[in-house]
């Protein structure tokens, strides 16, 4: 079942889709979309930042249910922008704006990869019980390249703490709200998929007749579409709740379900969803590094059970 927004909520949502559907176009040249993996929400961040969006979660009578509204939305689009952080994690965590870009890592994702990490002013380190906020300034990061549709940097050196602010007992807050946050994204990259996918196969012909006119793959896609609504209510529901336990469930959900839904949205697209110019990879390539992050549904499923069951052997 579906639970409905209040009037103040429905009405933020409505201004955030008109932000981003006014600022969702592909760039292009000569009338073809530019082969790359990771398109910048340029426009759109401007918009957000002009009308105040990313402090959202710290405004009078807000909170991780509004910034999850942002999240959601922003991250609908086909161009990426680093909201997860800025305007959900790092707010209800700290209680205040940090520089951005935040970036959100494990200290064994410093070396190896992170998103956002390339241009991040901030990261917010996991270190178990507590957490590192480090500041990014003089600290040397490598670009890397990838196929992911993120912007993905790593730390040249080893990563050093020792200067970082420190918010002790704070570790399982920032996996919370982390939690959210991914499957927030998680959920918008698939519902996303699926829609592109959906108004592809009303559209492509073979033996005469459009693809969604087949009944196998009208039932995958109400599936895949399933899927995605059952990802985003667990995680307004875990923004609502403050749950830790529904946090880790959304997480875990999300990234069960991504491996379905990125296998039928690509097949049902034919060879053209696996080009540059094709805008599906947008959301799919996402999904890939989403469904490994912080652990991966192992992680997860393993945090539930003892969240659950506190007391079990």
């Amino acid at each position: 079942m579906d639970f409905d927004f209040t009037p103040d909520q429905q009405a933020l949502r409505e201004a955030i889709v008109r932000i981003v559907d006014d600022n969702r176009d592909l760039p292009r040249s000569g009338g073809v979309v530019e082969p790359r993996a990771c398109h910048p929400a340029t426009a759109m961040e401007q918009a957000f930042m002009q009308g105040g969006y990313l402090d959202l979660a710290l405004e009078p009578g807000c909170g991780a249910v509004e910034a999850a509204i942002l999240v959601y939305e922003a991250a609908l689009s086909p161009l990426v922008m680093e909201l997860g952080g800025a305007a959900l994690v790092a707010p209800l965590l700290t209680r205040k704006a940090l520089p951005r870009p935040v970036a959100l890592a494990r200290v064994e994702d410093l070396p190896r990869g992170v998103r956002f990490l390339a241009g991040a002013r901030t990261v917010l380190v996991d270190c178990g019980d507590e957490v590192a906020v480090l500041d990014m300034t003089g600290r040397e990061v490598a670009a890397l390249e990838d196929p992911f549709a993120y912007p993905l940097g790593r730390l040249t050196a080893a990563p050093d703490l020792t200067s970082a602010q420190r918010l002790p007992g704070k570790g399982g807050e920032l996996r919370r709200l982390w939690r959210i946050a991914l499957a927030l994204e998680a959920a918008a990259a698939m519902e996303a998929a699926v829609r592109f996918t959906t108004d592809y196969v009303k559209q492509r012909q073979v033996f005469g007749r459009p693809v969604g006119s087949f009944q196998a793959v009208q039932h995958r896609l109400s599936a895949d579409a399933v899927k995605c609504r059952g990802v985003y209510w667990l995680a307004m529901k875990a923004a609502w709740s403050g749950s830790p336990l529904d946090a880790a469930l959304a997480a875990l959900h999300a990234q069960r379900a991504v491996p379905e839904v990125t296998y039928d949205t690509h097949q049902f697209n034919g060879a053209l969803g696996m080009t540059l110019e094709h805008a599906l990879h947008c959301w799919t390539f996402r999904l890939r590094w989403l469904m490994g992050e912080m652990g991966g549904e192992r992680t997860h499923a393993a945090d539930a059970a003892t969240l659950a069951w506190p007391d079990a052997a």
